[in-house]
């Protein structure tokens, strides 16, 4: 597949109807989806800049200090890169947005 054809997409629509090639499309899909991971969490780290939320720092700058503190402590990378992306899922979670980042980094850690 070259960048300029569309992506192979399952044909049933209903969960029942779901043939091999259908599941085999979707686990493909869902194996491209896990690698771009990475490249997503930075993308919605860099949406925290310029966010304040009312505080006098915004919560880029809020993550990164978080980090830097919890390297300094001599804390593990796994701890140094949850810390650094606490609150990634404050817009979307911002009642349980620790437990939002978990999920996210749950197959990582």
């Amino acid at each position: 597949m070259t960048d300029l054809e569309a992506p192979a997409k399952a044909q049933f629509h209903a969960m029942t109807e779901g043939t091999k090639a259908d599941w085999d499309i979707i686990a493909t899909e869902a194996m491209f989806a896990a690698e771009r991971l990475p490249d997503r969490v930075m993308d919605h780290l860099r949406l925290l800049d310029g966010d304040f939320g009312g505080f006098a720092v915004d919560r880029l700058t809020h993550s990164l200090q978080t980090a830097t503190r919890a390297e300094r402590a001599g804390r593990d990378d796994q701890y140094v890169l949850c810390a650094l992306i606490h609150d990634i899922g404050d817009s979307l979670a911002p009642y349980s947005h620790g437990e939002y980042v978990a999920a996210v980094m749950k197959p990582y850690i």
